[in-house]
């Protein structure tokens, strides 16, 4: 759906600009201008404008909304009841964006860079047991980010770019990305410097370039019998009749035959592709080696 830079800028941009504050206050007055509901009647979705936009642009957030709806509800399907009303924040800056039951709180909206159909994807289907991180982050930021891809939300390179980590010799295993006790790790680390933010960038990539393969070999039907699942490495073994580790060689001989390098101008349509891999050897090697 989009014009806006690569999905992985949502989470460079943290460091590179300030954050805004998230303690908002909904406004007591509604206004019926900002609120538009799902042709099925099922979502209703409220814009909170924060930054005080064009109208124009308010539409155009409407507009968008509801075709990501369709798009995600046409996709995969889970056992999850979405909330009838969901607000959508706009918000100043461009902090990290994320999407919860009942709200998505965006950040980019100025500068078109709101990961709108990557955040929805989460409200709509779910995550984990109350939007935690009880069944993991794989499968529910790959999905998303697939999606993101998809449905023209960015363009994000990522198996271009699993193939750099691979050449580089820093791809994450698979199994480390699964593993409910080391998960947070790579997907929620203490964000307090540029590895941190570039760790969890490529776990991300990592995740959105393994489901996409998923899905392109295998169908969007057995994907989702493992999507938001607690004990991944058994569920993916019983529905692709493949454990864990024969299907990442698979998806890694796909990379490296499939894939060609990125070219300088891939990577300056990616943007801050040097700033975020010049600290990849200052991240512990232990994140990348093999069990």
């Amino acid at each position: 759906m989009f014009k806006f830079r690569s999905f992985f800028l949502i989470f460079i941009f943290i460091f590179l600009l300030t954050a805004c504050t998230q303690d908002s206050v909904v406004p007591k007055e509604k206004n019926d201008e900002n609120i538009v509901a799902t042709p099925d009647g099922k979502i209703t979705f409220e814009i909170i404008n924060k930054i005080k936009v064009p109208q124009e642009k308010v539409e155009s957030i409407k507009e968008e909304l509801l075709k990501a709806y369709d798009e995600i509800q046409n996709s995969i399907h889970t056992a999850y009841v979405p909330s009838e009303r969901i607000n959508v924040f706009l918000n100043e800056g461009n902090g990290m964006s994320w999407g919860l039951k009942s709200e998505l709180q965006l950040y980019g909206i100025k500068e078109d860079q709101y990961p709108l159909v990557h955040e929805l994807t989460h409200s709509l289907l779910g995550y984990g047991n109350n939007f935690d991180g009880s069944a993991g982050f794989f499968t529910q930021e790959g999905f998303a980010t697939y999606m993101s891809e998809k449905y023209g939300e960015n363009e994000s390179y990522i198996h271009k770019l699993m193939k750099y980590f691979i050449d580089a010799n820093k791809n994450i295993p698979i199994n480390k990305l699964i593993d409910l006790n080391q998960d947070d790790a790579y997907f929620r680390p203490v964000l307090t410097n540029q590895e941190g933010y570039t760790l969890q960038w490529m776990s991300y990539i990592h995740s959105a370039s393994f489901i996409t393969y998923l899905i392109d070999t295998y169908g969007l039907e057995k994907f989702e019998q493992i999507y938001n699942e607690e004990d991944l490495a058994k569920k993916i073994e019983e529905i692709y009749g493949k454990n864990i580790s024969e299907i990442e060689n698979d998806w890694l001989v796909f990379i490296k035959n499939s894939q060609t390098e990125l070219t300088y101008e891939d990577k300056r349509k990616i943007g801050y592709f040097n700033t975020v891999t010049s600290v990849i050897d200052q991240i512990d090697p232990e994140f990348f080696t093999k069990e």
